[in-house]
């Protein structure tokens, strides 16, 4: 399927959308509830995932989505299919440090071929195509990312998932002069930039988690591989990933 310009505004028009709801929940007292593997969930989860279904259903005929509340059995034999986060970095946003995004990912033959990351604190959107990979200006000006280039290798972790023997295995492994912490898949997006250039992962994450990201890397020709070099791929039985590196270099 291809996507235009147009329609990718629209998908950036149902985040906003989406993200407005966030942070009008955001700003008040909010409960938290905990899902079958006790993660948790809030009621911005659950809004959000609404209003992007709704949205991608009326810019596109029929869309088969998946995403993480929700809509996420029966991938049955689909090939090309959209990804959600609704509100990726749940943690974050209980914590209010305001490290939050919405993700949504078109998913063809296996891969990513776009991806919109959207953080609703800073008001900055992250488009990612096959071959490039743009920030919207004014909500309607699509500006190139060309990374910055540094001699130094600086990695970006997980505020909420990491472990200290892991960082310093990590640290030797790939030279790191420099450490980010950050939440979300903003990490996707300083790598895109070029702030950072290594996001190691390990532990459990799903395809909604990294779908839109990895297409953001790939724009700017990087990669997110498997601990064994094999990219990353979608549409797997459980939606669940391996550990995984993704990097620009």
């Amino acid at each position: 399927m291809q996507i235009n310009k147009k329609q990718i505004l629209e998908i950036c028009k149902v985040s906003w959308t989406a993200g407005k709801k966030i942070l009008n929940i955001y700003s008040k007292e909010f409960e938290i509830f905990r899902k079958k593997d006790m993660s948790p969930v809030t009621l911005a989860d659950l809004e959000s995932e609404k209003i992007i279904i709704k949205g991608l259903k009326e810019i596109f005929k029929k869309p088969v989505i998946f995403s993480e509340e929700t809509n996420n059995k029966n991938i049955g034999n689909s090939n090309n299919f959209w990804l959600v986060d609704p509100l990726d970095g749940t943690k974050e946003f209980i914590k209010k440090n305001g490290e939050f995004t919405i993700n949504i990912a078109y998913i063809e033959n296996r891969k990513p071929v776009l991806g919109i990351i959207y953080a609703p604190v800073i008001n900055k959107t992250f488009v990612g195509v096959e071959e490039n990979t743009y920030k919207i200006l004014n909500k309607n000006k699509f500006k190139k990312i060309i990374p910055k280039k540094n001699s130094k290798k600086i990695m970006i972790i997980s505020r909420s998932h990491s472990s200290k023997s892991e960082q310093i295995e990590l640290i030797k492994k790939y030279k790191i002069t420099k450490v980010l912490f950050l939440g979300s898949a903003l990490k996707f997006c300083y790598v895109a930039e070029g702030k950072a250039h290594i996001y190691p992962r390990s532990g459990t994450t799903y395809e909604w988690d990294t779908a839109a990201g990895h297409a953001i890397i790939n724009g700017v020709g990087g990669k997110i591989e498997t601990s064994k070099g094999i990219e990353l791929k979608y549409g797997k039985k459980d939606f669940k990933n391996t550990n995984f590196v993704a990097k620009t270099f």
